[in-house]
Formats: C-alpha cells, sequence, structure tokens
C-alpha cells in the first residue's frame, strides 16, 4: 500500500480554519491519444489513484478550498470520479488552455480576490509545496501572475519563456511557434501559474488564437498581464521531476515510480 496525501474531501479547509483561502482550475478536459484506449487520460492510475486523484490531493494539502476541474473527452466519467465539494465546468469543443479556463470563469466568485492556481489534472507530482510557494507570492503582492519554470535541454517540447532587457518575464513562446533561437532558450515554462484572479479574468477576454494550432493559449495572457502594467514572475521548481505531464504509458511509469519513492511503502 502506498502512502498518499490526505483525500480533497476530508481536509478542513483553510477558510473554516479562519486562514487565507487559495483557489484552483484544474484543466483535465483531453483525450490523451497516446496513452492508447478511450479512457480520459487522468483517470489512469499511478500506485492505485488516478492522475487526477493526486493532483486533487495536492491541491488540498495546499490549502485549495474551491477547486474546479475543467472536463472534456468523457466527462462523465472524469466527474463521477470528483471528490465532494470539487466542482467541474465543461469545455466543448477543446481550444486550447486559455479557453479551458476561461470556460471555467463562472464557477469561481467575483468576490474571492484569494490567488488562482492553474494546473493540469496529468501532472500528480507537482507538490503542495510547489503550490504554497506560487500562492505565497502572489499574497505578497510581488506579482499579478507567476509561473513555474524548469530547466530545459533543447529538444524538449516545453514552450520557452523569454526574458526582456530587465531579465524579467516578457512572454512564452510554445514549442509550436518558436523560432530556432527561442528553441535554443533553457528556461520552459512547466505549466503551473498562479494569478490575482482580478488581473487573470479581463486578461484572458483579450487572448487571440492567431497560432501555429489556432487555439487560445494561456501563457498568452501573461504580455497582456504585462502590457497593462501588471507584474509577471517566474519561479524555478525546487522539486526534481514535478514536471513531469503523463501523455504516454512510459510517463505512466516514471511517474509512479517517483510517487512511489516520494510516499514510501507503509
Amino acid at each position: 500500500m502506498i502512502c498518499e496525501p490526505v483525500p480533497y474531501c476530508a481536509r478542513v479547509s483553510a477558510r473554516e480554519l479562519g486562514m487565507a483561502g487559495l483557489q484552483a482550475c484544474v484543466l483535465a478536459a483531453g483525450k490523451g491519444t497516446r496513452m492508447g484506449g478511450d479512457r480520459p487520460k487522468v483517470l489512469f492510475e499511478a500506485n492505485g489513484k488516478t492522475l487526477l486523484g493526486w493532483v486533487l490531493g495536492a491541491l488540498s494539502e495546499a490549502g485549495v478550498d474551491s477547486c474546479v476541474v475543467v472536463v472534456g473527452h468523457c466527462k462523465e466519467e472524469v466527474i463521477a470520479t470528483l471528490p465532494t465539494g470539487v466542482r467541474w465546468a465543461e469545455q466543448s469543443p477543446q481550444f486550447g488552455t486559455g479557453h479551458a479556463v476561461r470556460c471555467a470563469r463562472d464557477s469561481f466568485s467575483d468576490q474571492r480576490s484569494d490567488p488562482l492556481l492553474v494546473t493540469y489534472g496529468d501532472m500528480p507530482l507537482v507538490s503542495p509545496g510547489t503550490y504554497r510557494r506560487l500562492a505565497g507570492i502572489i499574497r505578497a503582492g510581488n506579482a499579478d501572475a507567476v509561473m513555474l519554470t524548469v530547466s530545459v535541454p533543447p529538444e524538449s517540447r516545453f514552450g520557452r519563456v523569454i526574458r526582456n532587457a530587465g531579465d524579467g518575464v516578457d512572454r512564452v513562446v510554445e514549442y509550436k511557434d518558436a523560432t530556432p533561437g527561442e528553441r535554443g532558450v533553457s528556461e520552459g515554462n512547466a505549466g503551473v501559474y498562479c494569478f490575482r484572479p482580478a488581473v487573470l479574468w479581463p486578461a484572458l477576454e483579450k487572448v487571440g488564437n492567431k497560432n501555429a494550432q489556432g487555439e487560445y493559449y494561456l501563457p498568452d495572457v501573461l504580455p497582456i498581464i504585462i502590457s497593462e502594467g501588471g507584474q509577471v514572475l517566474a519561479s524555478a521548481s525546487d522539486v526534481p521531476g514535478e514536471e513531469l505531464g503523463v501523455n504516454t504509458p512510459e510517463d505512466l511509469s516514471l511517474a509512479a515510480k517517483a510517487l512511489a519513492d516520494r510516499f514510501g511503502v507503509c
């Protein structure tokens, strides 16, 4: 039996304890064609627990008390696995990560200014500490948006973080849209973010889809936020391998081993 985080629904929320609240949007609408079969990718299991279950457990430990999962492919199967207290929003059709977060917009209250994490349902290795660290940067008022970054080799398919002359974040370029020079940048976008909601929502409405995929990319909110006077920071991961997104059976095996190593055997 593998030790694991406390289930989402079993925790007392930060808000109930009188602490600062924390919100999260989990992107889980994709099919995951490289995994084989028709099962939603986020429902594949690692050590007896779904990928989505691992993500929700980590968010719960980080203090998230308001969580929305964006569903799409085989939505009923995914919805059936959601713990008590976790809401869902549908993305159909699927037009990219920015579109996915926009689909969840109405599920979040305008009355809440708590930091909003955005993460993926197929990234089971992101630690609760990482989520807390990103949220802490927003709470401290040091940024309007913060993104998790990792060091990547030139052949990596991760989007590249392009810095400005002052070494701040200028934009993120998806690999398919990057020039050869941009692909040589060694700082990659891990795909995990935290935002001030009051800044995120209006910026999302301005994101376009003039790119190789014809999709609305979530990272495209960053230059919009910057152009309107906002601050965007990058925070490097300090947990080796936590940026792993499960896209293939080989990735699933790697994730299962890493989780076993992290939590040990009861």
